[in-house]
């Protein structure tokens, strides 16, 4: 049976985050590689730089969806299950939201020089959805 879906507001947030980090610096690190960046100092600083902006985008900003809409907020949650197009929200259990004291951007240099620095808690292992779920 689903769990029923509670917005959760903790300190496992900081390691999702930290580890959603660390996952877009290798993304972003292999596609500069893939263009011809191949001078890792380089790679290094546009990495911290994007993940600094989106940290501050996430931590404070909004955008306008269309020119006649207002502001909405990115809200950046991890759940354990996959909101798959026949999950029902309310039965997602924990959703977990950033807690009070994590903001991205102050995590944005260290997360990218993880990877940069060989450190193992760069790699982030990630795999995509592939069928069904079973109710826990």
């Amino acid at each position: 049976m689903a769990q029923t879906t509670r917005l959760v507001r903790d300190d496992d947030y900081e390691e999702m985050a930290s580890s959603f980090q660390c996952h877009q610096t290798a993304v972003l690190d292999g596609a500069l590689q893939e263009h011809g960046i191949s001078d890792a100092d380089v790679r290094r600083k546009v990495c911290e730089s994007f993940l600094f902006q989106m940290g501050v985008f996430h931590d404070q900003g909004w955008l306008k969806p269309s020119p006649d809409g207002g502001p909405v907020f990115p809200l950046l949650c991890f759940t354990n299950r996959f909101l798959n197009t026949d999950t029902q929200v309310d039965g997602l259990g924990d959703v977990y939201a950033p807690s009070e004291e994590f903001s991205f951007h102050e995590y944005a240099f260290g997360n990218a020089a993880l990877l940069y620095e060989n450190d193992p808690n760069a790699v982030v292992e990630t795999g995509v959805f592939e069928g069904e779920e079973e109710d826990t």
